[in-house]
């Protein structure tokens, strides 16, 4: 045992090296295994890393393996560029000898243009190698001559910091055909700006210059070139919006004064200067708008019509002046404004019912004209989808295919009517599964279809005077009316059928904030289950579970708000997301109790409120850190409903964008646990049965990494359970008589841990997630024995029964 152990110690250097490639290296090469850069702080090393001319090989994580080279010099097995070109060659003539053949020009063209996109992959392939090359990396050889030009750029960027005195050394260190270069920076005092000067010729420049100084960029700052960007911009934004058309970022001019004062302090001298052979800068008012929107392939031009000082001249159809004028926000005689040129367009756009927006400005003539110039989409839109989907976070991923017909502009009032008619099927877990087989095993199949018929109306359907409707304008305004039917059968339990309808208003700020309100969403849901099913409903005691399956009305009223800051979710930069929704139900049951058909079906009073915390955070170009916080709250009032909600309403925990170690609805709550019967090897838990709640807590954490090509890697760790208020004691609980009651002081106690790993792979029209998670803290086993890391065993890494779960998803879990 001892020789063994020795033997792979002695290995260890030599295989570590060959990962990092350095047996492929020429003779005095070697290879560049780290960067380092020593400062004191004051600056970020990310940022000095983006300096250097040269990088090391990507690796694996924390392991000393440069795996996207070995990815390349496994695809160059596979490459042979003599063959690929031999085969260019014959696609090149092929082609040719197939024009010439052809007796249309538009053949001819088609061919072509064939014969180009093969001939261009083929050269793709010649220039950058075939798929597993491009997906790697050449071996990171060491260039000494490189080094000079990091320290230069290092420099350069220290300098435009403010760090005008900062010195720098650089080393390098050998080792078995391997380099480390050691880059040390002493960064010196920063340089501050103290004072400012002001150079302005024209006064009606300086007056909105001076107005607007409290939002300078430069006051009291540290020297920063990137300040001086944004100050110029600023002036340019500032004067293109009081009217100055012409009004240029290179009008506005520093110059840097660092021998006037001591200590690190500099005298900032700004201008704005006028045009060139010009006394002053000319401010711009409108003297006309022309709003056009002309439909392709039609020639019936509709007379033009005046609507608050706008002329519409539209070609095909026409549209509603009266709508499109409040998200137009030119007025006749105003100064010119960047920022509501801008806004019009953005609003214009929000409306789905033209292809584009552009606004252009004519100064000819001796007139300011605004044209606003749109190109109608089809009126009549039609799209289908295929794919596939997970059914509300559990089961296995399932075809679906969706049908979507949209009409625009149908009642002339720049409304949408969409019809959307869907059917999926998925494999799931049954409500009731018997556990005799292994929990990941989804054993009964969900068959789904549906359609619902929506309107979209570009503004509030409510009661407003038109001076309120024109200022909502600006925050894209919309009512939605919905109505739908709903079709689910899960084979071996029930049907479900569920007819709905809604009203919502709904309005956002500029990109990052939506704001929902809904005065009425309602529900008849009617079910008819099996009777074996029934029976396992019964055996549960689970009195949510069994009240689900009656005949029930449900109404509610809610509101949501969603902000979406740096574009969460849309690429690897600093991110957050925050969502919270309040909702109401049984607020308007009084209209429905006195009619016949309401009399005998469940009705619920409820509250339910959910609060949820999401953000990225780039740590590298190729990795970040994700996490997310979520809680929730719903409380039952009424008295003819035992106290529960709707089932929709109820928290659930587990399942791949949950807890991940736990199945879908699994988990909680609290401590409530069953023992698992069929177990003969030991003491396990029972989680054959779905789980609700009333109160939610949730948090996860990722790091999240590319891995090679379309390939994603994730390390997460996620906590939380679920619990009910004081309620009943739940049937069947194993350990101290528990019913899942929310304890503040037993919370921590209770909380479910797991962590794992997971690939997700994108393929640029979904992202298919596949984790493995395992559980750490298991809080249905009594204390002192909820830690389960310390017991694990070779095999539990495999046992998806009991300590691990695969979880399938599309798109990241948050």
């Amino acid at each position: 045992m001892e020789l063994r152990v020795r033997t792979v110690l002695l290995l260890l250097p030599i295989v570590l090296s060959s990962c990092l490639g350095t047996k492929y290296l020429k003779k005095d090469e070697s290879v560049l295994k780290n960067q380092k850069i020593h400062t004191s702080g004051k600056v970020s090393k990310e940022a000095l890393r983006g300096q250097l001319t040269q990088s090391p090989n990507t690796r694996l994580g924390i392991f000393p393996i440069a795996h996207l080279f070995h990815v390349r010099k496994f695809g160059e097995t596979f490459y042979d560029s003599s063959r690929i070109a031999d085969n260019r060659e014959k696609i090149d003539r092929k082609y040719r000898q197939k024009i010439n053949k052809a007796n249309t020009s538009k053949r001819k063209s088609k061919l072509n243009t064939k014969r180009i996109q093969k001939l261009d992959k083929k050269d793709k392939k010649l220039s950058e190698g075939n798929l597993l090359m491009r997906w790697g990396e050449e071996l990171a050889v060491f260039d000494s001559s490189k080094i000079e030009g990091s320290a230069f750029n290092i420099q350069n960027y220290l300098f435009a910091h403010g760090y005008f005195n900062a010195s720098l050394e650089h080393s390098v260190k050998s080792k078995n055909k391997k380099k480390i270069i050691n880059y040390t920076i002493n960064e010196n005092d920063v340089y501050t700006i103290d004072s400012l000067i002001y150079s302005i010729k024209d006064s009606k420049i300086e007056e909105i210059f001076m107005n607007d100084i409290a939002e300078h960029k430069l006051i009291d700052q540290q020297y920063n070139q990137d300040l001086f960007a944004k100050e110029r911009d600023r002036v340019y934004d500032l004067m293109s919006n009081n009217g100055f058309y012409n009004f240029k970022r290179q009008y506005v001019l520093f110059e840097v004064d660092s021998t006037i004062l001591d200590n690190n302090q500099l005298v900032i001298r700004q201008s704005i200067v006028n045009p060139p052979d010009k006394k002053s800068h000319r401010s711009y008012r409108l003297d006309s708008i022309i709003f056009s929107a002309e439909q392709t392939g039609v020639n019936r031009y509709l007379k033009p019509v005046e609507y608050n000082s706008v002329t519409y001249n539209f070609k095909g159809s026409r549209y509603s002046e009266r709508l499109i004028s409040r998200r137009v926000f030119l007025k006749e005689d105003s100064l010119y404004s960047k920022k509501l040129t801008l806004e019009t367009q953005r609003q214009l756009s929000y409306l789905d019912i033209f292809k584009f927006v552009n606004v252009n400005y004519d100064t000819t003539g001796g007139q300011f004209i605004a044209s606003i110039f749109t190109s109608p989409l089809k009126k009549y839109q039609t799209s289908t989808e295929t794919g596939l989907s997970v059914f509300e976070d559990q089961g296995f991923p399932g075809p679906f295919f969706n049908l979507t017909v949209k009409g625009r502009n149908i009642f002339g009032g720049l409304e949408i009517v969409q019809f959307d008619g869907n059917a999926s099927i998925q494999g799931i877990q049954g409500v009731t599964d018997d556990g005799s087989d292994d929990v990941n095993n989804f054993n009964y199949s969900r068959l789904q279809y549906g359609a619902t018929l929506t309107f979209t109306f570009p503004q509030f359907i409510f009661p407003l005077n038109e001076r309120l409707r024109n200022h909502m304008g600006r925050f894209n305004p919309r009512t939605k009316i919905i109505g739908g039917i709903n079709f689910e059968n899960r084979i071996q339990e029930y049907e479900r059928n569920t007819v709905n309808t809604s009203m919502s208003y709904i309005w956002q700020v500029e990109d990052e904030a939506q704001y929902t309100f809904t005065p009425f969403d309602a529900s008849y849901i009617f079910s008819d289950p099996l009777e074996s099913f029934k029976e396992d409903l019964i055996a549960t005691g689970n009195q949510s579970l069994i009240a689900l399956f009656n005949p029930s009305f449900v109404v509610f009223s809610s509101f949501s708000a969603r902000f979406n800051h740096g574009n969460y979710g849309v690429s690897n930069n600093n991110s957050h997301f925050i969502q919270a929704s309040l909702e109401s139900g049984g607020n308007l049951l009084n209209a429905f109790n006195n009619l016949p058909a309401f009399q005998d079906l469940e009705n619920y009073k409820y509250l339910k409120a959910t609060f949820e915390f999401r953000q990225n955070i780039k740590l590298t170009s190729r990795s970040s850190f994700a996490y997310k916080a979520k809680v929730g709250a719903a409380y039952s009032y009424g008295d003819n409903n035992n106290g529960s909600l709707p089932y929709e309403k109820y928290f659930f925990a587990g399942g791949s964008n949950s807890i991940r170690a736990w199945q879908p609805r699994r988990l909680g709550p609290g401590a409530y646990a069953q023992i698992d019967s069929t177990e003969t090897s030991g003491i396990a838990l029972d989680y054959k049965t779905e789980r609700t709640g009333d109160i939610l807590l949730e948090t996860s954490a990722e790091f999240r990494s590319s891995l090679v090509g379309f390939i994603d890697y994730a390390l997460f760790i996620d906590a939380g359970n679920m619990w009910l208020w004081n309620s009943p004691k739940l049937k069947g609980d194993a350990f101290g008589e528990d019913n899942g009651s929310f304890r503040l002081n037993e919370v921590a106690r209770e909380l479910a841990v797991g962590s794992g790993f997971g690939l997700r792979f994108d393929f640029s029209f979904l992202v298919l997630r596949l984790d493995l998670a395992y559980k750490i803290v298991d809080p249905g086993y009594p204390k002192g024995e909820r830690f389960l890391l310390n017991d694990y065993k070779l095999n539990d890494l495999w046992d998806f029964r009991n300590h691990a779960s695969l979880n399938i998803g599309i798109g990241y879990p948050f």
